[in-house]
């Protein structure tokens, strides 16, 4: 094995962390030890390849959600337009419409922000 190269374990480890909810739990399903896996997520190159699985899940379901976004705002489009609708569900529909929004343009603001950020530090 290449010393850049992950272990058999550590490739079971890797596997377990990302659908566990715990270290414990990944633990458990990878039949490691819990030191074994907080030992390797010491490691450099771990850690690499950790944070590279995770953002690749993060950007598929990402994608997924855009994806449907159109749907859900057509779902509270309709729902608001509604006249059967109660008062009680358009309200906490349009509350949490506005949630999102607002959500939305903070998380926009802060991309934005790093961006200025790394390009000053380049």
């Amino acid at each position: 094995m290449k010393k850049s190269e992950l272990s058999g374990n550590q490739k079971k480890a890797l596997a377990a962390l990302l659908t566990s909810p715990s270290v414990a739990a990944a633990a458990a399903r990878c039949g490691l030890s819990e030191r074994t896996l907080y030992n390797y997520l010491t490691d450099d190159k771990f850690k690499t390849e950790l944070r590279r699985r995770q953002d690749a899940i993060i950007q598929s379901v990402t994608a997924a959600l855009v994806g449907l976004s159109s749907e859900a705002v057509a779902t509270l489009r309709n729902l608001l337009r509604d006249p059967d609708a109660s008062g009680a569900v358009k309200c906490r529909a349009a509350l949490g419409w506005l949630s999102q929004m607002r959500q939305s343009v903070e998380l926009s603001d802060l991309a934005e922000r790093v961006s200025k950020l790394e390009e000053a530090v380049q």
